[in-house]
């Protein structure tokens, strides 16, 4: 072998093993399973982007949106998704692009057909890419509630401890007149014990979150209402 061969020979290597180590040091952006810092666990998480300002991650767990700050996230991830992932606001598609339809077939050959008459289509009733924000308002509705029963909710002496807690949501309804703002309505369940008359209770609350996601700004609570 000839000493040119020898000096291609050793430069593929040389690239390969570059490659080979720029494979290793991408960060992932998905996970079957993902052990929060404050004992969730999320399952089939795929991350979407970073709110520096904010220090909060937006990721889709199980198919549903949902914003998590990045104190819960364990390392080494938490400094790699900081740098590696796109900041919030930038384009990040989750939706798959549509096949491409097939060819239409050649015509026979004949007289030229009579114009056709095109009705366009009725719209769609919903759109596929607004899921991934009704999910995100939802999760922050739920969030918010779960909070309030379990800290600031008065029932009894005033001395209890929420043992069990189930809220159900229905489905997000934009606010008219007010773009980015959802208005979320449930139901909480809970089960509480109460430390001066030593015993478990039950109750069941109605509710109400506003939230508001203005452009190139987090996702925020404006406002909670119990029923």
């Amino acid at each position: 072998m000839t000493a040119s061969r020898y000096r291609c020979l050793f430069a593929g290597l040389v690239l390969l093993a570059a490659a080979a180590t720029r494979a290793a040091e991408t960060t992932p952006t998905k996970f079957a399973r993902m052990d929060l810092l404050d004992g969730r666990t999320l399952r089939n998480v795929e991350l979407v982007s970073y709110d520096a300002a904010n220090a909060k991650v937006l990721l889709i767990a199980d198919q549903k949106a949902m914003v998590v700050p990045l104190s819960l996230i364990p390392q080494p991830f938490a400094s790699r998704f900081k740098h590696d992932l796109p900041e919030s606001g930038a384009t990040a598609s989750i939706v798959p692009n549509p096949p491409a339809a097939p060819a239409p077939a050649p015509r026979p050959a004949g007289p030229p057909a009579p114009p056709v008459e095109v009705v366009p289509a009725p719209a769609a009733a919903g759109n596929a890419a607004d899921q991934p924000v009704l999910a995100a308002h939802r999760n922050a509705a739920e969030a918010r509630a779960a909070r309030y029963y379990r800290f600031e909710y008065r029932a009894g002496s005033d001395s209890i401890k929420v043992t069990a807690l189930q809220i159900e949501t229905d489905p997000p309804q934009p606010v008219d007149g007010w773009p980015g703002r959802y208005r979320t309505q449930g139901r909480a369940f809970l089960e509480f014990y109460d430390s001066v008359g030593r015993s478990f209770s039950r109750a069941s609350s109605r509710f109400e979150v506003l939230t508001e996601q203005a452009p190139d700004k987090p996702l925020t609570v404006v406002q909670f209402l119990v029923k």
